[in-house]
C-alpha cells in the first residue's frame, strides 16, 4: 500500500467501514509493519484528542475533506503536489497540533491507578465453574468478608484453584497486590503443569491488573497484549486497542 492508501484504509478501519476480509488483511499487515502500526496509533490519538475537545462535528468535515482530497492526490505528479490546497495543509496542521497536544496530555496524565480503575470490576462468583455446594471461602467471598476469606485460606493444607482464586480476589480488593500476584501466578503455573485451564483466563486478566496497580507495567503489558490478540480469550473484549496503547505509553514513561 502507498501512503495515501494507508491513510484511507486506516481511517475506514477505525470507522469500521472495511469488510471482514479487508479488516483481516489489514490486521495481518499491522502485525508485521511497525510503521503502519505507528500510523494507526497516531490516528487513534487524533480521534481521542478530538473527542476530548468536543470537536466531533469538525472532525466529520475534516474526514470528508480528506476522503475527497486523498484520491486526487494519488493521481497528482510531484509538481502538482507542491500546489496542494491551503485548506488541506491547514487541516493537516490542525491534526498534527491536536496529536501533539493530546499525546503530551496522555503521556503526562496516564497512570497505573487510572488504568487499573478503568478495567477493574469485582469478580462475580456466579461465573465460576464450581460445584453447587458453597465452601466457607466462597460464602465469605459472597458476603464481601475479605479478611475471613484470607483467614480460612491460611488454614487449608491443600487449597484448590477455586480457593486460591477467591483469596487472590480478596487480596486484590484489600489492595494487597503482592499476595494477589503470587496466587494468580500459582493458579497459572498449576494449570500449566497439569495441562488444565480452570480459571486460567480470569487469573491472567486479574494478574495483569494486579501488576498495573503494583507499578509493574512491564509485566502487565505482555499479558494484556496476549489477551487482546486472542479473540477466544474470555476477557478479550475488555482490552481494546486504545487501552493497550495507553498501557504501552505508561510502560515507556516508566
Amino acid at each position: 500500500m502507498d501512503n495515501n492508501n494507508n491513510k484511507q484504509k486506516l481511517v475506514r478501519y477505525i470507522d469500521d467501514e472495511l469488510s471482514e476480509a479487508e479488516a483481516q488483511v489489514l490486521k495481518n499487515e499491522l502485525e508485521g509493519n511497525s510503521s503502519l502500526q505507528q500510523e494507526l496509533n497516531n490516528l487513534l490519538l487524533t480521534r481521542g484528542a478530538i473527542k476530548n475537545y468536543g470537536l466531533t462535528q469538525k472532525v466529520k468535515g475534516i474526514h470528508e475533506t480528506m476522503m475527497q482530497e486523498l484520491p486526487k492526490a494519488q493521481l497528482q505528479t510531484k509538481a502538482v503536489v507542491r500546489s496542494i490546497s491551503k485548506s488541506l495543509i491547514s487541516i493537516a496542521a490542525t491534526i498534527i497540533l491536536l496529536v501533539g497536544l493530546f499525546g503530551l496530555y496522555e503521556y503526562l496524565s496516564v497512570s497505573a491507578g487510572k488504568l487499573y480503575e478503568e478495567k477493574y470490576f469485582p469478580y462475580q462468583i456466579a461465573t465460576m465453574r464450581s460445584s453447587t455446594a458453597s465452601t466457607v471461602i466462597e460464602s465469605n467471598y459472597i458476603e464481601k468478608k475479605e479478611d475471613s476469606v484470607i483467614a480460612e485460606f491460611e488454614k487449608l493444607p491443600q487449597p484448590t484453584i477455586n480457593d486460591e482464586f477467591l483469596t487472590a480476589q480478596a487480596y486484590l480488593q484489600k489492595a494487597d497486590y503482592n499476595n494477589a500476584i503470587k496466587l494468580f501466578n500459582t493458579i497459572i503455573q498449576k494449570n500449566k503443569a497439569s495441562n488444565a485451564t480452570g480459571l486460567n483466563e480470569a487469573a491472567s486478566y486479574y494478574l495483569a491488573l494486579s501488576y498495573l496497580s503494583n507499578k509493574q507495567t512491564d509485566k502487565a503489558l505482555p499479558i494484556l497484549e496476549e489477551i487482546y490478540n486472542d479473540k477466544t480469550h474470555l476477557y478479550h473484549n475488555k482490552v481494546d486497542r486504545w487501552y493497550l496503547f495507553k498501557v504501552q505509553l505508561l510502560n515507556r514513561k516508566h
